[in-house]
């Protein structure tokens, strides 16, 4: 039993007939994996020991159908358009459930932090774990069997270890070799005749518990470089958004008095984008506050000029409502050369347009 992996990626969609050979794949194992959790299951409750490695293998599977039962929607029986097929395609990369918190492991996670065919292949190394633990059978659970899959896995590690970065790959790289050359050594035994059956269990259990272990080392370190990619554009956004502020707050501070008094933030004050997943979160929030003080200034600026556009308004339209008094024409004068000035004391020019609002009215 081995999880079917699909090919394309979120990216670059399946066919039609790759998407139908891969759902009834997926479909099919996910009922086979099923009936071996159930044959499980009974045994571990008798010996009331694994519940909660039980536990998370159920959810993870919970996971896994839930999202084959959302592509099964919009597949809808194959009545799909590239559209469809593309949407897919992410369904099928994407995340499960929320990025694990970093630091967190398997066992107290609140989300799965893998797209679907890494949680299907990490679902086969939990079953294989459970099943080696508890001595329990297993569908196609003979001796050649388990080796041919542990060869695979070997396999897959080697492949999940080439994608650690450096300074992650190098110890893992031994190990994963330390493994491979502690199956070829029992697969040489088996092939002498010898009985290999007490050595099997521990190392399939090493085995899913380091191809488990990768696949979550990758998800975090993936989860934790787009944070970093969209906090240093959103770090760039705000910089370019600063220089904006800060023109639109010198325009209304030579423009009317009092213009309003609140600080521009310096984005540049907050140094670079660090990598550390704690000092990451930390600036984050703090280029969250930063985009909301920028809101606030942007606003209190933009009222204050539009308050000068406003008296100005008001008072053409005094204007053009009828011969002036002679009131009026006295107070023109000094609106005029109020208004003309930078800044205009706007609470000096306001209850004068209201004088000759007021001079003008007919008895």
């Amino acid at each position: 039993m081995t999880a079917p992996w699909p090919e394309g990626s979120a990216t670059q969609p399946l066919t039609h007939e790759q998407m139908l050979a891969y759902l009834e794949e997926l479909g099919s194992w996910i009922t086979q994996s099923r009936a071996a959790l159930d044959r499980i299951d009974p045994q571990i409750q008798e010996t009331g020991q694994g519940s909660v490695d039980m536990a998370m293998t159920l959810t993870i599977w919970q996971s896994i159908k839930d999202r084959y039962t959302d592509l099964l929607n919009v597949w809808d029986s194959g009545r799909v358009i590239d559209t469809d097929l593309k949407k897919l395609a992410i369904m099928t990369w994407a995340n499960l459930n929320d990025m694990l918190t970093p630091g967190t492991s398997l066992s107290n996670a609140g989300g799965l932090s893998v797209s679907l065919p890494e949680a299907c292949r990490m679902l086969d190394a939990l079953i294989t774990q459970l099943t080696s633990r508890y001595q329990l059978a297993e569908v196609a659970s003979e001796t050649s069997t388990r080796i041919s899959g542990l060869l695979a896995q070997v396999e897959r590690i080697r492949d999940q270890v080439k994608l650690d970065p450096p300074g992650i790959r190098e110890p893992n790289q031994a190990k994963a070799e330390t493994l491979a050359a502690n199956v070829a050594e029992l697969v040489d035994k088996m092939n002498r005749g010898g009985d290999i059956g007490g050595m099997l269990g521990p190392i399939e259990i090493q085995a899913a518990q380091f191809e488990r272990d990768l696949i979550v080392s990758h998800a975090e370190l993936t989860w934790a470089s787009q944070r970093f990619t969209q906090a240093s554009e959103h770090r760039a956004a705000l910089l370019d958004h600063e220089k904006k502020v800060r023109s639109l707050a010198a325009q209304a501070k030579a423009s009317v008095d009092p213009a309003p008094k609140y600080a521009v933030p310096r984005v540049e004050a907050l140094g670079p984008v660090p990598a550390d997943g704690e000092a990451l979160d930390e600036y984050i929030a703090k280029l969250q506050k930063i985009a909301e003080a920028f809101d606030t200034v942007s606003r209190a600026n933009n009222q204050a000029l539009n308050a000068k556009e406003a008296l100005k308004t008001r008072f053409e339209s005094a204007r053009s409502s009828g011969k002036p008094s002679a009131l009026q024409v006295t107070l023109e004068k000094q609106i005029v050369e109020l208004l003309a000035a930078n800044p205009t004391a706007l609470a000096v020019v306001e209850p004068l347009i209201e004088s000759y609002e007021a001079a003008g009215e007919k008895p």
